[in-house]
């Protein structure tokens, strides 16, 4: 599985953008950038920081955000806001592969309601 870092260089490449020019779009100095991919940073970058390299190398921002072990603020706002989050975060890690499929039809259907 990919590190945060080796998704950010893989799509910066893939989409032919430096890292200085990543940098620049970003409006960080491109030494980061470098420390970003190559896993040398003491934590991953700020959520906003992590969205503004979402937008430039055109790709999910929640996805990077996990990718980078952060919990996006608005799922954060749902877990403090909605028992039912927290209860379901509890069980979860205990569900066979056939619970697992099940929840995610579901999802799919209430993704596909919506």
């Amino acid at each position: 599985m990919e590190t945060f870092g080796q998704r950010i260089r893989r799509l910066r490449k893939e989409r032919r953008i430096t890292q200085l020019e990543l940098a620049e779009r970003i409006g960080v100095d491109f030494t980061y950038v470098s420390k970003i991919e190559n896993g040398r940073t003491a934590r991953p970058p700020a959520e906003s920081t992590i969205r503004k390299i979402a937008a430039v190398l055109s790709t999910d921002a929640e996805e990077l955000i996990l990718l980078a072990k952060k919990v996006p603020q608005n799922l954060q706002e749902t877990i403090v806001q909605d028992p039912l989050a927290v209860d379901f975060l509890r069980v979860v890690p205990k569900f066979n592969a056939e619970q697992r499929r099940e929840v995610k039809r579901i999802i799919d259907i209430a993704e596909g309601a919506q």
